[in-house]
């Protein structure tokens, strides 16, 4: 018995744009009934390769396919997908927006409405179905916008940031419906700033910086790779740098300069305990605004992989 092709395989992806930015070798794959988390800095380039495996933008070199086959029109016809520019005409009832996306994907009118109903009726919105989409909160105008994405059945749900603007419950019923879907053999990319929503969601982790995939792996082994050290917000550059470097450890910046303070990653060697860092901002009289130690989690791993000067992609 063959297994089933890969949802999809991108492979050395790449695309500039004149102005700069775009992606530059972005590669991964997805299995059948896996979730894929995707994850970078803004600007990193995740929208532009999610653009270009659904054909909006055309890539400058590289291969994209889905379900086995080189990406096209009809391969495409499989994949559902949500924007991160939210966007349906606030006139239109929540009911026939979602059947008018499965019917430009081929579905028949009347199954089409069906599907609708289902949708609605599985994330507890049934009663306003009538409900023109001006009408409802923003929470639940995002989710009929993800029930358009998924009202035709597809293999493949691409989704740009889809916990945005949800409270904490229809995140938990979103989550719901990806595990549904999972269990039903459909494959998931997202992409989230979420942190804790891709590791409780995800089975495997694409992550980019500057135009590269730089890992991609299990979230377990992507959470495993976390740098040892920690974050410190001081408004003492030089005095961090002289302490780090008595106890051999490295700097690097998390973010631009916020008023006179800076955010700062410290890497230690795994034989340099935290105490020992502190003692030596001490002993450099380093005034410290804040000091976290770095968790061996996704977002640990994340920042140590993102802020590396000349990353190499990863695979586990």
């Amino acid at each position: 018995m063959h297994a089933a092709p890969d949802a999809l395989r991108v492979e050395s992806l790449a695309k500039r744009f004149a102005g700069g930015g775009g992606v530059v070798d972005v590669s991964m794959q997805l299995a059948a009934g896996s979730i894929t988390g995707f994850i970078g800095v803004n600007g990193a380039g995740k929208s532009t390769t999610l653009r270009c495996i659904l054909g909006l933008l055309t890539p400058d070199a590289g291969r994209i396919e889905l379900f086995g086959r080189a990406a096209d029109h009809t391969a495409r016809r499989r994949v559902g997908f949500l924007p991160e520019e939210r966007g349906l005409f606030p006139r239109e009832r929540a009911r026939d927006v979602i059947a008018f996306h499965a019917r430009l994907k081929g579905v028949a009118k009347a199954d089409a409405y069906r599907a609708a109903d289902r949708l609605l009726e599985r994330i507890g919105l049934a009663e306003r179905r009538r409900a023109r989409v001006g009408e409802l909160s923003k929470g639940n105008a995002q989710r009929v916008q993800l029930l358009c994405a998924l009202a035709h059945q597809p293999d493949l749900l691409i989704l740009d940031e889809p916990f945005s603007g949800l409270d904490p419950i229809a995140q938990s019923e979103v989550h719901s419906l990806f595990f549904e879907f999972r269990a039903g053999g459909g494959a998931i990319l997202f992409s989230t700033h979420s942190m804790a929503s891709a590791e409780s969601l995800c089975d495997r982790i694409v992550i980019l910086a500057r135009g590269r995939t730089v890992f991609e792996g299990r979230t377990d082994e992507a959470a495993a790779s976390s740098p040892h050290g920690a974050v410190v917000v001081t408004p003492d550059d030089l005095g961090l740098a002289r302490a780090a470097a008595a106890v051999g450890g490295t700097l690097a910046p998390m973010a631009a300069r916020m008023g006179e303070a800076a955010r700062w990653r410290v890497t230690l060697p795994q034989d340099v305990t935290h105490p020992a860092l502190m003692r030596a901002l001490a002993d450099h009289a380093v005034p410290i605004f804040a000091f976290e130690p770095i968790k061996a989690d996704l977002e640990g791993a994340f920042w140590g992989l993102a802020s590396e000067a000349a990353p190499e992609r990863r695979v586990a």
